[in-house]
């Protein structure tokens, strides 16, 4: 919703793009700051600031499990504002308007998130009051509760105004009573209700109605299934004190109270396809810009700067556009608008005229200029010359007016200034017809009057003199301008990368790779980063898209099938040819076979299988049904008709198997079948086909949401295990044995798995997720954004990618190679340790009562040591000391012993300082320091016991956790960092010491205190992470977790992820700092390019070369061509 006359351009640091909503309490909008990040600012009315001040503040302290992150609060501006982070996607009543009620899994995963919420704001004291379907927003990382604005502190005194939306307040609240937690479980008693039945519990035709209903009614939970029912039923009490807690609730649902737990399902939740929110203002821009003709690009940066004063927009009459369609597509977008003026109210034929547009045209928000990155580069690009022009355009427009006189023309260093802006450091404003001829007024009456003085021979000297320091200062400010050019450029390259990588990732890596060759700007090396990390690969799209036609991926994962009528295509996705077409005359083509070689074709009354090569009819034509599947390569198929199904051969009598209302599978082979019900208690029956006898059965867990549904049943490619999807994971069966394991997963997946050609690993799809196994180990080796997938997933015939179905005609390659690569030590014990020396030269990993130790680099033994627990090196990797009683120091190459040290226990931790001179012992609550060379203890320190320990690199400080230790002298400084209570889980020292960085695992951040100044920075960081590393110079840190991270030191901006598996054991920097090696539980090593050449040279491997001239010419028109790999 575009901004309302009145609303603000800009609230501090927040320029406001539009509005979001607006309510009892206040406006919100959609803002972005100056780095173009997006934000929700709650903008109060005045009367209500004294009274959310300190309920403001207590909802900043609210942990950010499924709730919005209030970022900063204003309550002193002169217009009192809250900001929090931006949730892209839905509301909870536009996705139930849209797609209809949840139901099943779907609708327990949201009500587990709505728990999780009001459970975090709860614990830090705060009370919602207005929770409602409005206030859920469904974003793309799961369900998010917002708009803190009226939240409340628990132990505040009762307000003056009744806060919330009457439908979804408690009846407490109605007659009276402070509202307090039981009034958000009320809340959300009714808010899971509408959920699942798309009406509002309480509605009613006015707020008496409403009061009514909410004070006497008692909703009728309908379908719901346990344990919702019961809880929802008592969170809709009328008395508070029957109401069970937030916790209670999550402990109801989950079996667990921790809004940890909850919020790792309800990030399961995602919007409904095809619905999201508001799009990104850039994203928008860009979508506009790309649209354009090189010729109407090149006119944007004018126009738009033109409409830019300082920090505040400008209207332009439309003749001031260089290329009115320009304005036209921008308008048509919302990005431009025409100034509305009131009049008096007058009736017309279409209705009441009560405003109309004048010829003034201008930004609809001045948030463009900061939300959009190329627009960002170009005002910086000529911010400078911004003013210049202004007054330029001013004193243009002021000769135009008053009949062009000579004594309104520029002369003097009016005009030297204007005239050296235009000719040397303009970039992007152009100057049109007005601007031009003014500055050529003024130029040549500044020339006569020159002239008439009589000074040509002194003027001669001075421009000889002007010329020649000028022409130095041209080619320094020459140079100046060429490189600010080309960083602009790379910027906007950039840009344009991240916009396509969902549709075009190759396209999207040659991007980055052209962005990096044109200029070393962050943005490009950011982009850089994303596509080594970037999943996706390839996007194969049917060039000849029919609306109406059905596709799927052939078995082998090569070809797309394509059937439409009485025409079946097939795409060979990696090269994007046809590789077969046929036609079958006179019937409609109603299946394909996996493989794309047989159909089922219907002829009105009957169904036959023909051979789409030679054309003919295989087998025996069957009744027409209502459905047909071919199965085996053709060999079967499922016919059903008159309510049953059944299973045919080519050709004879069908086989004793009855399909209906079941899931069915068969091998490829034709050899093994199927068959399972959810109704039947998770039943799932093996038969063997040739025998025609039944062989196995196995029982699976089946959710209660499934209940009437059908399990989920697949095949590897030989037929030698079949897997059963259920609710605590999939069970693997063996065909030959009927015996059976499991692997377990959080379950829930509708789809059946895929397994990899060989049969090694198996791909299960989890809503938007692909979760990658190993059968061997019944491992998780990754998990991968599967974004409107339409069906099932298929590997690549090598294994290395996984592929899916999008949208109409559509496939999308998934990289899967590192994964399938990895290869774990068959002796590593489970969870085990495994540590990498620094520099990454040496692994060493817990195998079974000893530690095998391996060079990284050469993958060649080194030896083994005895012993087994904590390990840890010193920082030239030649000692390394492992846990146990006693502990235990090695000579790394030469595989001995340098000391056993008797420390009276097995320790739960240990570190060496950097020269390998001190060891660390961590003894529950206790540190003792020892020395290494006589094994002599130095000093015990209390009350300082954490498993996060790191030496600084001088060796004279240990950082436990949240304290300092002075080695010699044993003074301990506790918690200088104010961390304790976020209970590090890392620390690490930067090399220069002066630099303390921090993992907060538990309040999902990085925090960087800085010794000199005694102030620490934060930056969020992703879920689990439990490793912090500095490179070799301090410029970039490593941290790892759910994913491995890379950022800059100096600026905490994140650079990208980085391409290797998540949860490392440890990781390391190569002493050149231009890689990072990390090592797995499993003692598999993968290392990733840190230094943007070695980036650069893989990211062109992965996108097979460079952009090509035509492609360059098409995607970078401002630049010229140049090989970037």
């Amino acid at each position: 919703m575009r901004l309302v006359p009145g609303d603000p351009e800009r609230l501090g640091g927040y320029w406001l793009a539009g509005r979001l909503g607006a309510g009892g309490q206040g406006v919100v909008y959609d803002a972005y700051d100056a780095d173009g990040r997006r934000f929700a600012v709650k903008v109060l009315h005045g009367g209500l600031t004294g009274q959310l001040a300190k309920e403001a503040a207590a909802a900043g302290r609210v942990a950010s499990f499924c709730t919005a992150r209030v970022v900063e609060a204003r309550l002193d501006a002169e217009r009192p504002y809250i900001v929090s982070e931006f949730v892209e996607g839905p509301n909870l009543r536009q996705a139930l308007e849209r797609h209809g009620p949840y139901s099943g899994d779907s609708l327990l995963r949201l009500a587990v998130a709505l728990a999780t919420a009001l459970a975090a704001v709860h614990s830090s004291g705060v009370v919602h009051r207005d929770l409602k379907p409005e206030n859920v927003l469904l974003g793309p990382d799961g369900p998010r509760v917002i708009d803190f604005g009226v939240a409340r502190t628990t132990d505040g005194a009762s307000t003056s105004f009744i806060g919330g939306t009457p439908t979804y307040m408690a009846p407490e609240v109605f007659t009276g009573r402070r509202a307090g937690p039981p009034a958000d479980v009320f809340a959300w008693g009714g808010v899971v209700l509408f959920a699942a039945t798309g009406e509002d519990p309480f509605q009613a035709e006015s707020l008496g109605g409403v009061m009514h209903r909410v004070l006497t009614v008692d909703p009728d939970p309908g379908d719901l299934a346990e344990p919702l029912r019961s809880l929802v039923a008592r969170a809709l009490a009328k008395d508070p004190d029957g109401r069970p807690t937030a916790a209670e609730l999550l402990l109801g649902l989950l079996g667990s109270a921790e809004p940890s737990a909850g919020a790792e399902l309800a990030a399961e939740v995602r919007p409904p396809d095809g619905l999201s929110g508001e799009r990104p203002l850039g994203e928008v821009a860009e979508e506009v810009y790309a649209a354009l003709t090189p010729e109407q690009q090149r006119a944007v940066p004018s126009l738009l700067l033109r409409m830019l004063d300082g920090e505040t927009l400008r209207r332009i009459p439309r003749d001031e556009a260089e290329d009115l369609g320009v304005l036209a597509h921008f308008a048509e977008a919302g990005l431009l608008v025409r100034r509305s003026l009131k009049v008096a109210p007058e009736d017309t034929e279409t209705g009441k005229l009560v405003a109309v547009s004048d010829d003034l045209v201008a930004p609809a928000s001045a948030a463009l200029y900061h939300a959009w990155p190329r627009l960002r580069a170009w005002v910086a690009d000529d911010r400078d010359g911004l003013a210049v022009h202004g007054r330029l355009r001013g004193a243009a427009l002021h000769w135009q007016a008053h009949r062009r006189r000579s004594a309104d023309l520029y002369h003097g260093s009016a005009l030297d200034t204007a005239l050296g802006w235009a000719a040397t450091t303009r970039r992007h404003v152009g100057l049109n017809a007005l601007e031009r001829d003014f500055l050529d007024r003024s130029a040549a009456q500044a020339r006569r009057r020159g002239r008439r003085r009589g000074l040509a021979l002194a003027a001669m000297a001075a421009l000889l003199a002007v010329a020649v320091s000028a022409s130095v200062l041209a080619v320094r400010q020459s140079q100046d301008l060429s490189e600010q050019l080309a960083q602009a450029n790379a910027r906007a390259v950039a840009a344009r990368a991240e916009a396509l990588r969902a549709t075009d990732p190759q396209a999207a890596m040659r991007l980055s790779v052209a962005a990096w060759s044109l200029s070393p700007v962050f943005e490009a090396r950011t982009a850089l980063q994303h596509s080594l990390a970037q999943p996706e690969v390839s996007v194969f799209t049917d060039p000849e898209i029919v609306p109406s036609a059905a596709y799927h991926l052939a078995f082998d994962g090569k070809s797309l099938l394509k059937r439409t009528g009485d025409q079946v295509v097939t795409w060979d996705i990696a090269t994007g040819k046809a590789t077969g077409r046929s036609r079958v005359p006179g019937g409609q083509v109603e299946a394909i076979s996996d493989d794309g070689a047989m159909a089922a074709v219907s002829d009105g009354t009957t169904v036959s299988t023909v051979d789409l090569a030679t054309g003919k009819r295989v087998g025996a034509a069957r009744p027409q049904g209502d459905a047909v599947e071919l199965l085996a390569g053709g060999r079967l198929l499922a016919l059903s008709a008159a309510g049953r199904t059944a299973l045919y051969p080519a050709d004879g009598a069908p086989l004793p198997l009855d399909l209906t209302g079941r899931t069915y599978a068969v091998s490829r082979d034709g050899r093994w079948a199927a068959l399972g019900s959810a109704d039947d208690g998770g039943r799932a029956e093996l038969w063997d086909l040739r025998a025609r006898k039944r062989t196995a059965t196995v029982q699976v867990d089946v959710p209660v949401a499934k209940s009437g549904a059908e399990l989920p049943l697949a095949f590897s490619p030989d037929g030698s295990r079949l897997a059963v999807t259920g609710a605590t994971g999939i069970t693997l069966v063996d065909t030959a044995t009927g015996g059976h394991r499991l692997l377990p997963s959080r379950g829930g997946s509708l789809l059946p798995v895929v397994f990899s050609p060989d049969g090694r690993f198996l791909a299960e799809r989890l809503e938007d997720q692909a979760q990658l196994w190993r059968v061997a180990d019944t491992s998780i080796l990754g998990q991968y954004p599967v974004r409107q997938a339409e069906a099932a997933l298929a590997f690549s015939a090598d294994g290395r990618e996984l592929r899916y179905v999008k949208g109409a005609g559509s496939v999308v390659s998934i990289d899967v190679s590192s994964a399938v690569e990895l290869t774990p030590d068959e002796e590593a014990v489970s969870m085990g340790m495994a540590r990498l020396s620094p520099g990454g030269r040496v692994t060493a990993l817990q195998v079974s009562g000893a530690i095998k130790l391996t060079d990284a680099l050469k993958k060649e033994p080194l030896g083994r040591i005895q012993g087994t627990g904590d390990l840890a090196f010193d920082d030239g990797g030649t000692l390394l000391a492992v846990a146990g009683d006693p502990v235990v120091i090695w000579d790394v190459a030469a595989g001995r012993r340098v000391n056993a040290i008797d420390t009276g226990h097995e320790p739960s931790a240990v570190r060496l300082s950097p020269d390998g001179g001190t060891l660390a012992v961590v003894r529950g609550p206790d540190i003792d320091l020892w020395s290494v060379r006589d094994g002599r203890k130095t000093s015990t320190l209390s009350g300082v016991g954490s498993t996060a320990l790191a030496f600084s690199p001088d060796g004279k400080t240990l950082a436990a956790g949240a304290d300092l230790v002075e080695v010699i002298t044993g003074r301990v400084t506790r918690d200088p960092a104010g961390v304790r209570n976020l209970a590090p889980d890392a620390v690490a020292f930067s090399p220069d010491g002066r630099t303390l960085g921090y993992v907060l695992g538990e309040d999902g951040r990085m925090l960087l205190w800085d010794f000199t100044s005694r102030k620490g920075r934060t930056a969020p960081v992703s879920s689990g992470a439990l490793h912090l590393r500095f490179s070799p110079d301090g410029r970039l840190l490593a941290v790892g977790g759910e994913r491995v991270e890379i950022w800059e030191a100096d600026s905490l901006r994140e650079v990208g992820q980085a391409p290797v598996d998540a949860y490392p054991a440890d990781m390391a920097f190569s002493d050149d700092g231009r890689r990072l090696f990390v090592v797995q539980p499993g003692g598999e090593v993968q290392q990733s390019p840190i230094d943007p050449l070695l980036a650069a040279e893989q990211v062109c491997a992965r996108a097979g070369g460079a952009l090509s001239e035509a492609e360059w010419a098409k995607l970078i028109p401002e630049a010229s061509y140049r090989s970037s790999c």
